[in-house]
């Protein structure tokens, strides 16, 4: 009786999880939209990173 009482608890934890809110619930209307724009944040940050790059590229590489 034991084993099936522990069963139970866990199913119910397992749906305590999955019905909770969704991760990206505000401002997001969905999910993908959160997602697009993280990886638009994430894009943004790595063509910083390579301007930056290039810049300090270009300034090794000028005559003194």
């Amino acid at each position: 009786m034991k084993i099936i009482l522990t069963f139970l608890q866990g199913l119910i934890s397992v749906l305590k999880v999955l019905g909770g809110p969704m991760v990206y619930r505000y401002p997001y209307r969905t999910s993908a939209e959160g997602i697009r724009a993280d990886w638009q944040s994430i894009g943004k940050d790595i063509k910083n990173v390579m301007d930056k790059l290039e810049e300090h590229k270009q300034h090794e590489q000028r005559p003194e």
